[in-house]
This record gives structure tokens, sequence and C-alpha cells, in this order.
């Protein structure tokens, strides 16, 4: 008899599992889940079945749900279940293997799942990996990833075949599950004994877990186990992940979090002010990352706080996403005061940001969840993201620095195709450098202008053969990564409605600059709608922050931001392989 198990590793530096024994710790895991599933009973450690074997021990729980109807007796006609026993009991157990320094489990049944999930290494296949990886030898079939910039939180990708680890682009992506063929040299050295071929190379899935596709008997499984014993006591290699995820609940809670919470709290002293000099503002992405799309396309936006009975109530609502930040800590200060960091914090984790489109519901989330920010804590950059916090390994800086000065070389806008400098003292906002154009030639100005609840770019710009769509963004910082997932979305959209006979997006967005006096170059709307024929190129346009205007690619080292780095990187794959070229222009200050 063969099985297929997936081989999970016992947090035990877990708060409720640490400075105890082997048989203390499945003892805590399980009556955890027993009072979470406000189960009667105790468990009692006495039950559980145990076996040594070559130093190791093996301890079984096994239990057994309540019957439950099978689905069979709704889907069938009474005619036929009358009178009959359809109820099931359903059988799971949890194999806990005690090894020297690990406490590794495997399971059998949906419930055991639960159960085990608060107490595993989150990252434990995936770390395993880290210690034999070969990137120019391991072939990849299938990758999940976490999206830390673009328009997807979530990616899950697949592969041909020879497609190498090596050639997989990580940047802005932290994976998740991958499922792949290890090299020869790994296959013979780690795992002979699961080959039945000399050339045989081993598949895994790595994530959460660890798993063998393959079935094992017991022997095997027991074998297995031992060599991921001996795996555990190898240096890992970063090459997999650029970015390293911040476990250590301890570290986040008591220096991380109030961390963000302290930099949102000081920034109170800039509301409501027009500051020229950024670096004194806390700097921050805010989206829903979970629905970018849904999160950008709402009408309006409810902020809600939470009441002394434990409901919600509105207190203002907004329709411009970006007013969303000021008009909490606002109100985080009529409630609070701006003295009480703790009453300011209690505030803010209550607080819910929900999105209406066409007057339904379409995403909530809390407002803390929207903040995706960068800076540095003990002389290391960390990044929140997601609510899930990072450090960013070194050399991955490096490679960061390198890729985004070929982009910005390789791939430039024409030259002064926004030749207008930008003196912050006299243009102080982006909508008044952009309607600066509004008189020009060849140029149409759509800034704040929403049609299909999308705002298709800032500025456009043609000539006899292009058509650019230019969006704009004072600043090389972390709002780099607002500005790409606009870009994104536009180009979507844009590909999408090109498709259509109607092209009702153009046609609103034409309608719109009469409506709103824009100048739009005499074009009536059949010629406007012939513009997006032509050769069409995004373009990101940017200016520096820095007191003095420095060119980002020649001296990247002082343009700090990593995110506004992976952004910009990762935006211009995306828009190359699935949508329209993209470029860049650095628009001068003065």
């Amino acid at each position: 008899m063969t099985l297929n198990p997936k081989v999970y590793k016992i947090k035990q530096s877990h708060r409720l599992l640490v400075n105890k024994n082997t048989k203390s710790i499945i003892s805590e895991i399980i009556s955890t889940a027993f009072e979470k599933l406000d189960f009667k009973k105790k468990f009692d450690i006495e039950s559980l079945k145990t076996i040594e074997k070559d130093n190791f021990t093996y301890f079984l729980y096994l239990f057994k749900s309540d019957e439950v109807a099978s689905d069979w007796q709704e889907f069938l006609p009474n005619g036929l279940t009358q009178n009959e026993n359809f109820n099931e009991t359903k059988l799971s157990l949890i194999l806990f293997i005690e090894t020297e320094d690990h406490l590794f489990c495997v399971i059998g049944g949906n419930a055991s799942y639960q159960i085990i999930l608060p107490f595993v290494d989150q990252s434990y296949g995936l770390n395993t990996y880290s210690r034999i990886i070969k990137p120019a030898e391991d072939e990849l079939a299938s990758i999940k990833s976490r999206g830390l910039t673009g328009t997807r939180a979530g990616m899950s990708e697949q592969f041909r075949d020879n497609y190498r680890i090596i050639d997989f682009i990580k940047f802005g992506k932290i994976p998740q599950e991958i499922h792949l063929r290890l090299s020869q040299e790994i296959s013979d050295l780690h795992f002979d004994f699961l080959k039945k071929r000399e050339n045989d190379r081993i598949q895994v899935y790595v994530g959460k877990g660890f798993k063998i596709k393959k079935g094992v008997d017991f022997e095997i499984l027991h074998r297995l186990i031992q060599e991921l014993d001996i795996i555990e006591q190898l240096d890992a290699d970063d090459y997999l992940s650029s970015y390293k995820e911040i476990t250590d609940t301890k570290y986040i809670q008591n220096h991380l979090y109030p961390e963000l919470i302290t930099r949102i709290f000081n920034d109170i002293e800039n509301l409501g002010k027009s500051r020229l000099d950024l670096h004194n503002r806390f700097q921050y992405d805010f989206s829903n990352p979970n629905n970018i799309e849904k999160f950008y396309e709402a009408d309006e936006y409810r902020l809600k706080e939470k009441t002394d009975k434990g409901g919600y109530k509105v207190f203002k609502i907004v329709e411009d996403r970006n007013e969303i930040y000021d008009a909490v800590l606002k109100r985080a200060v009529e409630k609070t005061g701006q003295n009480d960091r703790f009453k300011f914090m209690v505030f803010l984790q209550g607080v819910k940001i929900t999105c209406y489109q066409d007057k339904k519901l379409t995403i909530s989330s809390n407002f803390l969840y929207h903040i995706s920010t960068e800076f540095k804590f003990d002389r290391k950059p960390v990044f929140l993201v997601d609510t899930k916090w990072f450090h960013l390994r070194d050399s991955f800086v490096e490679d960061l620095k390198i890729n985004t000065v070929h982009v910005l070389n390789s791939y430039p806008a024409p030259e002064d195709i926004l030749n207008i400098p930008w003196d912050k003292t006299i243009l102080r906002t982006e909508g008044v450098y952009n309607f600066e154009y509004d008189e020009k030639d060849n140029y149409i100005v759509l800034d704040t202008l929403i049609a299909d609840n999308l705002e298709l770019c800032d500025i456009m710009f043609y000539n006899e053969d292009e058509l650019y769509l230019i969006h704009v963004k004072y600043g090389f910082q972390s709002k780099m990564r607002e500005l790409t997932n606009q870009v994104l979305i536009s180009a979507r959209r844009l590909r999408e409605t090109k498709g259509t006979k109607e092209k009702k997006l153009l046609v609103d967005i034409h309608h719109q600059l009469i409506e709103k006096g824009y100048n739009i170059n005499g074009l009536d709307l059949e010629h406007f709608i012939a513009l997006f024929e032509k050769r069409i190129k995004y373009v990101i346009a940017f200016t520096s922050h820095l007191k003095k205007d420095l060119e980002v690619k020649n001296n990247i080292e002082k343009f700090t931001s990593n995110i506004a780095r992976y952004s910009l990187i990762q935006c211009s794959g995306e828009m190359r392989a699935n949508y329209y070229d993209l470029l860049t222009y650095q628009i001068p200050r003065v």
C-alpha cells in the first residue's frame, strides 16, 4: 500500500509551544483545536500510539469526525433514500515524527490540516528547497506566488518543458508553492532510494510542506524523513526569493508595528499642508491588494469606524481614493487627540474602508491592510505589503539598481515629450502641471477625467504615427507603485476596448472632453477614435524628488526607494509581455 503524503514541520518556536517537550507540544496543538471547535471532551495524551524507529519516535493521533449525512442523500430522489442511512463517519489522523532537533508531521483527512495549521512552519517546504536548489538545472513546472507590484496580488504560472528556475523573473514576486523537477545531482545525492531508473529526476511540490510526486510506503516515508532531517542542516541559498518574510511575531509586534504606527502618527502634523519637501511625509502606497482594480474603479469609498456596541458606522464618504488616508487621520485626531498614540493606534485598527460601485458594495478591508510602505529599521530596509513584513536581501538590492538603470536607458520616451519644466513653487500639484499642456498642439489632457470608472492617462500626445499615453508622478518614490498599477489597468482596459465595435470607453472620453471644455485640437469623435489606431505607447513620466534635480538613471544610489525600483521593473516586463510598449521620461524640474 502506498500513499502520497506531504511532510510539514511544527514551528517549535511558536509562543504556545516554546520550551515544551514533544508530548506537551502535541497536547497543546490538539487541545487548542478542541477549544476552538468547542469540543466538550478533553484530549488525553495517553491515547497516542507510539513506536520508535532508528532514533525517531512516531506518535499517531487518530480521530473520527461527527457523523454527517452523505451528499448523495440530497442528490438522490426521496423514493431511493427513504428509510436508508446515509450518515458517514470521516477518519482523520496526524502522524508526528520526533527527530533529535525537529518535529515533523504528516496528515490524513481534511480536519487534520485545520488542527496543525496554526503551528506549522509556513515556509518549511520552500526553505527546504532553498537548501538543495540548482537554479541552472532544476526545471520549473508551475509556481504560485504573491505579487508585491502590479495588478495581481496572486499569480499562478505554468511552464513548458525545460524551463529552468534561473529563467523565472522573480522581481516583485514571493513564491508560495512550486512544482518542479530536481536536478540529476540532487536526485542522486538525496533521493536515490526513490528512483526506479538511474537517470530519474525527482519531482517535488514545495510550499508550506514538502511533497514527493510519488506514492511511498511507510518504510520509504521513514527514509524520506531521515533525509529531510539531514537537509535541515544544510545552508540555505537566497536565490529563489529576493525577499525574506519576517516571521518573528514578537519582533513585528514589539518593533515593526509600533514603528509603522509612529510614522503614521507623526504624519498628523502634515495634514492640510502642501509641502514642497516630501522628505517629511510618510511615504506609502494605499490600495486593496486583493483587488486593486475594484478599489481603483469604485464610485465612492465609505469610511467606517467601530461603535461602542461593536458594530460600525460611516463617518465620511469620499469619491477620490487619494482622500482616504488624510480623512482617516483627521477623524483619528478628532476622536483621540494629537497626544495619545495608543488610542490613535486602536482607532486605526477599527477603521474599515468599504468600496461601492453603482451603489453596490464591492470590497471591504481594514484601513491598515491597505498600506504598503518601506522604511529602514535597524539600518535594514523593511517592507510592509498585504499585512506581511519582509526584508529585502542585500544581493537583490544591487540587482534592482542594475535592472532599473537598464529599463531607464533601454526604453526612453522621445526627447522633450514633456518639455515644460516642473517648478513646484509655481506648479504645486500634478494636476496643475498636466494642464500646462492643455492648449498645446497635438496634446490632450485627460487628468481627472474618469470614463467608465477609469482614468486612461494624464496626458495624450500624438504625431503622425504614434499615440503616447502619459502617466505623470512627482518623485521617484513608493508612489511609483500606485502609478504602475494605474498604467497596467489602463493598458488592459484599452486593449479590451479596442477589441469592441462600440469603443464605448473612447466615446465616453471624447464626450467628457467636450463637456468639460478641454482642448481636443478640433478632433471630432471619428478622428479622436482614429488616434487609437496609431502605434500606442505608454509613458511613465516622473521627476526627481531630491533637493537637487538629479537624473535617476545616472544617480540610482541616491534614489533609495526599492518599491519604486521594482515597481518600474515589474511594470515594464508585464507591459511588454501582455499589452503595449512602455517608455520612461524624467521631467526636468527647473
